[in-house]
This record gives structure tokens, sequence and C-alpha cells, in this order.
């Protein structure tokens, strides 16, 4: 009972998303490319193409590194249900000294501070956990274990005042027992500011590429291509940032987020709120399905230390906690 519901857990989170009502779920490799990493993207419902601005943009929208006048290193760790462990690592680096740009046309303040060009580099990890092995019979003969791993490095520049362009290649790994699969892919990025200096819209396409080898010599995998376009405000009257996506994954239906942040350059503190159409796909008719697709969370910034935290109910799926630590010099 124990390894059927771990592997029903996984069905749901991972590969089968639930009773999404479209032809080609499940069909496609890798599907931990598909889960949101860091604590802030994922507190603002995943509403995070067009906004882009903090160390995870590496996997949302790489052109969002160019926002970073610094070096930046982080970390985000999440414990899902059944054992399941998925973490990111990120490491910034502009590569030229930044510039002023983006003043409000109304106070002429510099509201946005962009580098030139910039490179990163991510890791991408989740764990399976220890899982039953069984015979024909449905006896345990002993046990075994699963993981994913992708790596990617990241390249950021400037076109003119307000356009940035990025490219992220990386690499694709996973073994599962005695077997295992690679690829190769790559992340497409945009991230245009507006006149105002305090809006952006973005555009990105993930995962684009197709397996070197696959689970078994007789079959390869499509992977997961997801392509976002968003964008992203901050309201002048209220220290309030909104923003929104639609996002169209080709191996599932299209979906919709929304996320709000409200904080202030004066306070170390950052409160955040999202909703997501994709959490249609984690309803299972229970008591809690009115919850499924909201997200909430918090950011503590430290001096150079910023530390977010992100609580995602999935309904009777269970709730996810996601910490991320990021050091920014």
């Amino acid at each position: 009972m124990a390894r059927l519901y771990t592997i029903a857990v996984i069905i749901f989170l991972l590969g089968g998303l639930a009773h999404a009502g479209e032809g080609d779920v499940g069909t496609t490799a890798y599907p931990f490319l598909k889960l949101g990493v860091g604590a802030k993207a994922l507190s603002l419902g995943g509403a995070f193409v067009g906004l882009a601005d903090d160390e995870s943009a590496t996997h949302y929208n790489p052109a969002g590194i160019i926002g970073f006048g610094a070096k930046a290193l982080s970390a985000s760790y999440m414990n899902y249900v059944a054992d399941i462990q998925s973490g990111y690592l990120s490491l910034i680096l502009p590569t030229q000294g930044t510039e002023e740009q983006l003043r409000s046309n109304e106070f002429d303040e510099v509201v946005i501070t962009d580098a030139a060009r910039a490179i990163a580099i991510s890791v991408n990890y989740l764990n399976y956990g220890t899982l039953d092995k069984t015979n024909t019979d449905g006896e345990v003969v002993g046990d075994f274990g699963g993981s994913d791993f992708a790596i990617g490095l990241t390249y950021a520049y400037r076109v003119g005042d307000r356009l940035t362009v990025a490219g992220t290649g990386k690499f694709i790994y996973q073994k599962i027992d005695e077997y295992s699969s690679d690829a190769i892919a790559a992340d497409l990025g945009l991230l245009y500011r507006l006149k105002d200096g305090r809006t952006s819209v973005g555009v990105a396409a993930t995962n684009l590429g197709f397996q070197l080898a696959g689970l078994s010599s007789e079959n390869k995998d499509p992977l997961p291509i997801i392509v976002r376009a968003g964008l992203s405000h901050r309201l002048r009257e209220l220290p309030v940032t909104a923003s929104g996506e639609v996002a169209y994954p080709t191996d599932n239906k299209i979906y919709g987020s929304i996320g709000l942040e409200f904080s202030q350059a004066e306070f170390p503190l950052a409160l955040r709120a999202g909703y997501s159409t994709f959490g249609e796909n984690y309803k299972t008719g229970g008591d809690k399905d009115n919850i499924a697709g909201f997200a909430f969370g918090a950011g503590f910034f430290l001096g150079h230390i910023a530390i977010d935290y992100a609580f995602v109910p999935y309904a009777d799926l269970g709730s996810l906690h996601r910490v991320s630590l990021a050091h920014r010099w």
C-alpha cells in the first residue's frame, strides 16, 4: 500500500498532473523541469516571467539576470510528500558594471539598474527517495531509488536601453534504479522595460531540446516545453508589485497565474500571494479543493542576505513549503 501511495503521489505531482483533460499529459520526459523553483516565484503563483527579479530567473526567464548589478548566490529547498526532495542552486555574475537608466517620467528617480551583460550557472535536482522493488507477484524483493538533475549555463545581453535577450544551455540527466537517460536543451528569454520604469514584459520558452538516450534503447521521449508570456507593474500609489502571465505547456492545457507583492525599500519584509489556474489539476473532489492553486509567502532582507518562504497548498494532496536563501554582494 505504501508503495502504491508513493507512486500515486509522484504521478499527481510530476507526471500525470491529475485529471487535466489533455491527451498529451504525461507523455514528456523529465517532469521535474515543470516544477517551480524559488520561494518568491512560487508564492506569486508562478507569475514570474515578466518580473524575473531574483535568482530563480534562471529557471523562469533567463533575461531577468540582467537586473543584478552585483554577484548573487542562492539556494532553495523543498521537501515534497512521500520523501521527494527538490533543490535549486544558482550563481549570477554580471560581467560589466551597471548603468543608471529607466527613470520615472514624473519624479526622475532611478527605479531599475541593469547590468550590460551577465552570466549564470544553475543546478536543478530532484530525488525520489527510496521505493519498494517488487516481482511480478507483487512481493517486495528490495528497494530502488531515482533522481533527476540538470545543470545550465546562462548568458544575458542588454540590447539598447530597455530590451534584454538571454539563453541557457543545459544538460539533463535522469536515473531510475539501473536505468538512465540524458538530454540537452535550451531556454530562451526576453525582458523589455517600459519607459515608465515600473513595468516590464517578459517572454520565455524553456526546455527546447531532445533526448540523447532514453530509459530504454527503443524509445526517446519529447521534452516538456513551456512557453510563457507575462508582465509586471509596480504601482505608483501603493508599495505593491503586480504580476501576471499565461503559460502554454506542450503536454497540457494553457493556464494563467497572477501574483501580488507588498514591499517597501525601508522595511526588510515583503508579503506575497498568488493564484494559478493550474491548481485545478490538484483537485480530487475533497474538502480542500477550494484552496488549490493559491500560494502565499514572505521575504526577509538582512543586509546582503535574502530569505524567502513559500507555502503552496495542493488540496488533499498536502501542503508544500519552500525556502530560499540568497547572498548578494
